[in-house]
């Protein structure tokens, strides 16, 4: 079964029933945008096609396009050739020549390579290891790997200060326990001299999905866009961004120190999603991509530094739904999925995830008008692809104020935080499981009370986003969650277990303890069990055993996050006495091996 859409910038509501989904043109998601020097041909890289198109900016029409080894995750203009980071061999630096589309030069970096940044002065690549939790720097002249920073929480985007000397680096999710006050993912600073970070810039109380960076063009500022959850009270309603809002965060590159977090919702309505920001040559506009309501936001860049200054306590702020009204316009797009975009001259080009298409928007007239480019024609959509969009998208949602993405940033799995979601009482808040797996491990929930996922996703929707779905595209997002693949533990070597993983393996196996709750092809006896470690809200200690799967993916650990690490987990909570039995060296065993599964 498979779903057609009958123009690439068509709405979901379009999607019709096709019976033959073998001679389908897969999506090609276009993930970023690089514009040549002469800025006559904007180069498009394209996720799950394995490709880089190249547009001809003056008619909005593909010159050529390259196949390219892996899923193209990141772009960047160097001389007259691109530099490409792609998935290939778990992540490679490709040099590819615009001329032929061929690959002349390649390096090995780090696990999930996206988001390259390039230092043309001193001819050296950034680029973000988001599986690995750190930057690879690269030797342009020889194209070489010379070092790796170590940074902290999935860095998802990375931008280079004017001069040249900072890297600033963008961590998708907080890291810590989450059974806290105050926790918020943070900016690591990076000294490109030394290659050392400096510090750490933590971000407004309940920051996490950091999707973009962008520096102004005097170089004073630095723009993040995020969202930005109010974790504190209970999941109760989602008026006025009671759950979830959409933030723009400045950071004075003077200080390096946060200035100013505002929000880019409505009183009414949410802009969630908010994933590119660029900001005009003159200074004059910023621009924000909002993938989860296909919307183009432009700002009054000077009037919302004069509102920011005119705040006595700019902490305030960051609860203030209101300071967008006079100074922003909403531009619906006819497309679906916004991510990445990049500003010219006249205006803001978008590239839409999901719909497979590239906008540019006029900005230099007052009716904003847009040309349009389907980068795949007569688009086909699978039933599980059906499924990622409903995932992402908050059109349905009450007021638009989130998508199931909002509490699952990262590809269905985990936010970092605690919430106190109503399905199990009120007032003991729960840390965010992954979803994957969740179809094939039931019950769901930590405290088992849905019995199956396919319950789960119906209640999400009714409960979370306060709205109704059809039965069928409920169907889709289950088919999409059960059809998510976990990744390759990056503490694997060449894709095989190290000494020290094997040696944990035997404790794991022959403890006779983890194995016993932790078993199967999902290390998970789908049992409830007794625990003994009841917090203070707590109104139990019998919790459903998780997946181990993937979980070096998915702290911090224990039903409420209170344990950062395994380590924590085990040694500190004495998880099933493992704090009684094991030495030093065999809790770092036992460790290596449970974050390699």
């Amino acid at each position: 079964m498979a779903f057609f859409l009958t123009k690439a910038t068509c709405a979901l509501a379009a999607v019709i029933l096709l019976s033959d989904f073998s001679a389908a043109t897969p999506p090609r998601s276009p993930i970023d945008l690089a514009l040549s020097p002469d800025r006559q041909t904007l180069y498009v890289a394209e996720l799950t096609g394995s490709s880089i198109a190249a547009v001809d900016t003056d008619r909005l029409q593909i010159r050529q396009r390259f196949p390219l080894p892996g899923n193209i995750t990141g772009l960047a203009i160097y001389g007259e050739n691109i530099l490409a980071t792609s998935s290939h061999h778990r992540g490679e630096l490709l040099e590819v020549n615009t001329t032929t589309g061929k690959v002349i030069r390649r390096t090995k970096v780090g696990q999930g390579a996206c988001a390259p940044v390039i230092d043309h002065q001193n001819h050296r690549a950034y680029i973000c290891n988001y599986f690995m939790n750190s930057i690879s720097v690269v030797d342009l002249k020889h194209f070489k790997e010379i070092t790796r920073v170590p940074v902290l929480r999935l860095p998802t985007a990375a931008a280079l200060s004017k001069d040249g000397s900072t890297l600033y680096v963008a961590n998708l999710l907080p890291e810590g326990p989450s059974n806290v006050k105050y926790t918020a993912a943070k900016i690591s600073v990076i000294d490109t001299a030394t290659t050392k970070v400096t510090q750490h810039i933590e971000l407004s109380n309940g920051s996490n999905a950091l999707r973009s960076l962008k520096i102004s063009p005097d170089g004073k500022h630095l723009l993040v866009t995020h969202t930005l959850a109010r974790f504190l009270v209970p999941t109760t309603q989602l008026d006025r961004g009671w759950i979830n809002t959409s933030a723009l965060t400045i950071i004075d590159t003077q200080s390096t120190s946060l200035y100013a977090t505002v929000l880019l919702d409505d009183i009414s309505q949410g802009a969630p999603g908010s994933w590119g920001v660029d900001m005009s040559a003159d200074q004059q506009h910023i621009y924000v991509a909002h993938s989860g309501t296909h919307e183009l936001s432009v700002i009054n860049a000077p009037a919302l530094m004069q509102k920011i200054a005119a705040k006595k306590n700019r902490s305030e702020l960051a609860y203030d739904l209101s300071i967008m009204s006079d100074i922003r316009k909403r531009i619906p797009l006819d497309g679906n999925g916004p991510r990445p975009i990049l500003a010219d001259a006249s205006g803001v080009y978008v590239a839409q995830y999901f719909s497979d298409d590239l906008v540019h928007i006029d900005l230099s007239h007052d009716a904003y008008p847009s040309r349009h480019l389907e980068m795949t024609p007569a688009l086909k959509i699978s039933e599980e692809r059906e499924g990622e969009i409903l995932f992402n998208d908050a059109s349905h949602c009450f007021q638009k104020w989130q998508s199931c993405n909002a509490c699952h940033p990262d590809a269905g799995r985990v936010d970092g935080l605690n919430w106190d979601i109503l399905n199990d009482g009120i007032g003991n808040p729960k840390n965010v499981k992954s979803l994957l797996f969740s179809h094939a491990t039931p019950p769901t929930t930590i405290t088992g009370c849905r019995a199956n996922a396919e319950i789960s996703v119906r209640a999400g929707v009714t409960h979370i986003q306060f709205a109704q779905l059809k039965e069928s595209q409920l169907k889709a997002i289950d088919t999409y969650l059960k059809k998510l693949q976990p990744e390759p533990s990056p503490y694997l070597v060449d894709g095989n277990l190290s000494q020290a993983a094997k040696r944990g393996k035997k404790i794991f196996e022959n403890s006779g303890t983890c194995i016993r709750c932790h078993n199967g092809p999902y290390f998970t006896d789908m049992k409830m069990h007794n625990m003994n470690n009841a917090g203070p809200a707590d109104r139990t200690s019998t919790w459903d055993t998780p997946t181990l799967r993937e979980v070096w993916r998915t702290g911090p650990y224990l039903h409420d996050g209170r344990a950062a690490t395994l380590m924590d987990m085990l040694k500190k909570g004495n998880h099933a006495g493992a704090a009684r039995r094991l030495k030093d060296q065999e809790f770092d065993d036992l460790i290596e091996y449970v974050l390699s599964l």
